[in-house]
């Protein structure tokens, strides 16, 4: 993704451009879903969250300042729908985040990992997979071949192709730790081809789940 057309996101959406909208969105969502995480534990109230943000950027639209750059900009409000969050669900965990060296705001819109690095990371923990393992896993979450199937392929028994996806989940939770909740979402939604589904005036939207 260039950086000049990303730059270009907030204005366009400003001048009602649902296709910035949704490449922005695709762009930015699992890696604002980890930011989250450093926030809620939670790992589907970060999606909630970070769904909100954008909801909200979208119904605003027309009054947000789109000379701010779209990565600062989403951060910023996903860490404060965060504390929200948690200040109104949560107080003791609010009343720990509040104290100055316990909350993450040093960490800037910079260190936030996008959809690229993500990528990355994904793949080169599935590099670590012995091929077995890989095979069965990838079958499973990105062709969603049942197991059945994926034993006739491999010439194994069920029970052998249930054991190798367990042990690549092991090994790729301890590889990837923090972000493997979100890394699945991106294995399991092939981002080249997700679908985001739009209510008919963008107030709402939903996102096919695992």
């Amino acid at each position: 993704m260039k950086k000049a057309a990303q730059e270009q996101w907030m204005y366009n959406i400003s001048l009602d451009d649902r296709t910035a909208f949704r490449e922005m969105f695709e762009y930015y969502y699992a890696a604002l879903c980890v930011h989250a995480r450093r926030f809620v534990g939670d790992t589907g109230v970060c999606e909630d969250i970070v769904q909100d943000v954008f909801c909200a950027v979208w119904m605003n639209r027309h009054r947000i300042d789109y000379r701010i750059p779209a990565k600062n900009y989403l951060t910023a409000a996903v860490r404060n729908h965060c504390l929200n969050y948690l200040r109104d669900r949560r107080p003791a965990s609010f009343e720990d985040l509040s104290l100055s060296e316990n909350v993450p705001c040093g960490e800037d819109a910079d260190s936030v990992w996008m959809l690229d690095e993500l990528e990355r990371l994904l793949a080169d923990a599935l590099d670590k997979l012995p091929p077995e393992y890989r095979m069965a896993f990838e079958m499973s979450r990105m062709e969603e071949q049942p197991v059945s199937e994926i034993a006739r392929v491999m010439n194994v028994s069920v029970r052998t192709v249930e054991r190798y996806r367990n042990k690549a989940l092991e090994i790729l939770k301890s590889e990837l730790k923090d972000y493997f909740p979100i890394v699945v979402l991106l294995l399991g939604w092939k981002w080249q081809r997700l679908k985001i589904i739009f209510s008919p005036d963008f107030h709402a939207f939903h996102l096919p789940h695992l």
